[in-house]
């Protein structure tokens, strides 16, 4: 199997029509156009993506290095790399990262934090609980 092969089998797909309720542990990443209603943890290294297309809709808590959000989300979500919200998105929650990047026309409602180079998962996870 050729490199760009293995990388593709290592995409997770939700796709437009598929209502999922429950939690995810992905490992490269996570392409979410139907619905998922639960927590999506990466359990990869620093290039774990969460994307979250337009139709798509998410409700829960997001875990994962870096995270794309075109649809509607609900949640909690920790980007320990980068969060991008695109012109499409409709956000709610509170939302943890290390580099931020919003799009006009995206629509965000909640609660920003800025995590510092400093910030180790440990504390992140004691943030979340409290």
């Amino acid at each position: 199997m050729t490199s760009k092969n293995s990388r593709n089998a290592a995409t997770s797909l939700v796709a437009a029509g598929t209502f999922l309720s429950g939690d995810i542990t992905f490992c490269n990443e996570l392409v979410i156009a139907g619905t998922v209603n639960g927590s999506v943890t990466n359990s990869g290294e620093d290039s774990g993506v969460v994307k979250i297309l337009e139709g798509g809709q998410f409700t829960g808590e997001i875990m994962a290095p870096h995270i794309e959000i075109l649809g509607q989300v609900e949640a909690n979500i920790t980007g320990t790399v980068s969060v991008s919200i695109g012109p499409s998105a409709n956000v709610s929650g509170v939302i943890r990262f290390m580099k931020l990047a919003v799009s006009p026309g995206a629509t965000i409602s909640g609660e920003l934090i800025t995590m510092d180079e400093k910030t180790d998962e440990k504390s992140v996870e004691n943030q979340a609980s409290t």
